[in-house]
């Protein structure tokens, strides 16, 4: 994995240009103008009219953009042909169930190249994300849809209930090379920030990259949560310089702030000043 996904992605109902222009100025990576649940039937066609709008102002605050698009192959259509002209950084596809819906979208998408973020949210999905999260190099990410698979699986979406599947799903994507986003819990939870706080801080550690937000209140919390700390990032440098020394004195194994490190300890130092070296700069 060695694309650095955004920490926060904030939902934006795509229809609505009010709250698009609010979190313009929040402190999410990534704005997510949604096309799918967030608007109804009726108002698609107005959503999808905004977009270059939306683009224009988000790009003006350096915010990456996602378009969440709809399932259903009609609404997908007329999505994918307003995409066309107002390309994202990256489309989020819903409710993927098999390969094959990865494909359709690249194909419609071919001269572009996008991103593509899929989101497992049934039983089907989760059982297939193997072969889903090895579909094509332009998936660049998968993630758990909490709620509607709660509803499939007609449980509640907490931490018991998540786990598994949520593990299951982040499996496959490290065995294809590709992030995982999310964290084991409710994305509804932005009235409830304490258990929320503890849901992502939980989470963070299990090799998630970043998460969804429906509210602003929501992304400082995701941002520090997947953010290494100081400490963090200036530890892993001294288990690098300690562990290169090492090989030298032909040494396996080593102790570093009086804790053992070895190569797979090593290698994962490495692989968190890779991928937030831009902290160092």
């Amino acid at each position: 994995m060695n694309e650095l996904l955004p920490r926060s992605w904030l939902y934006v109902p795509g229809n609505k240009s009010d709250l698009v222009k609010k979190a313009s100025n929040c402190a999410a990576d990534a704005i997510v103008i949604d096309f799918e649940d967030a608007v109804l039937a009726a108002d698609k066609p107005n959503a999808r009219s905004q977009l270059i709008h939306h683009a224009e102002l988000l790009k003006a605050q350096n915010k990456l953009i996602a378009v969440r698009v709809n399932g259903p192959k009609e609404l997908l259509d007329e999505d994918l042909d307003v995409l066309r002209t107002c390309v994202p950084d990256y489309l989020i596809l819903p409710k993927v169930e098999s390969p094959n819906q990865i494909q359709y979208v690249v194909d419609q998408m071919k001269e572009f190249d996008v991103r593509i973020i899929g989101l497992i949210e049934s039983p089907i999905g989760v059982l297939n994300a193997h072969s889903i999260a090895q579909s094509h190099k332009n998936l660049v990410a998968l993630s758990i849809g909490s709620e509607d698979l709660s509803f499939e699986m007609q449980m509640q979406p907490c931490w018991d209930s998540l786990y598994v599947p949520s593990m299951q799903v982040n499996i496959a994507c490290k065995a294809a090379g590709i992030g995982c986003i999310g964290y084991i819990g409710s994305i509804a939870e932005f009235r409830e920030i304490d258990r929320f706080k503890v849901t992502v801080e939980r989470s963070a550690p299990l090799g998630f990259f970043g998460g969804f937000a429906i509210h602003p209140a929501q992304i400082s919390i995701l941002n520090e949560a997947f953010t290494p700390s100081n400490e963090e990032l200036e530890q892993a440098k001294r288990i690098i310089v300690a562990f290169s020394a090492a090989q030298y004195e032909s040494k396996g194994a080593i102790a570093v702030d009086g804790k053992m490190v070895d190569l797979p300890v090593a290698r994962r130092a490495e692989q968190l000043i890779d991928r937030f070296s831009y902290l160092l700069e």
